[in-house]
């Protein structure tokens, strides 16, 4: 069995030089981490906000709901 354990870590910073200090510190730490998981890994990816969406109501359907019978050929 193969397992994948994942520690993750919001950051919000003002510029590149405040993110290259927090991966800089995120490195020493993967450090500890690979004495006892030598293949451990460090992804660091850029999050970008999402702008609410305005919801409409999907278009009601013209038929009863009926299922339509099919005859035989």
């Amino acid at each position: 069995m193969k397992l994948c354990g994942q520690i993750s870590v919001e950051l919000s910073v003002d510029d590149y030089i405040a993110a290259a200090d927090h991966q800089r510190r995120l490195e020493d730490i993967l450090r500890l981490v690979r004495d006892q998981y030598p293949e451990a890994t460090l992804a660091m990816r850029e999050r970008r906000e999402r702008k609410p969406l305005s919801l409409t109501r999907a278009p009601r359907a013209m038929g009863s709901g009926a299922l339509a019978r099919y005859m035989e050929e």
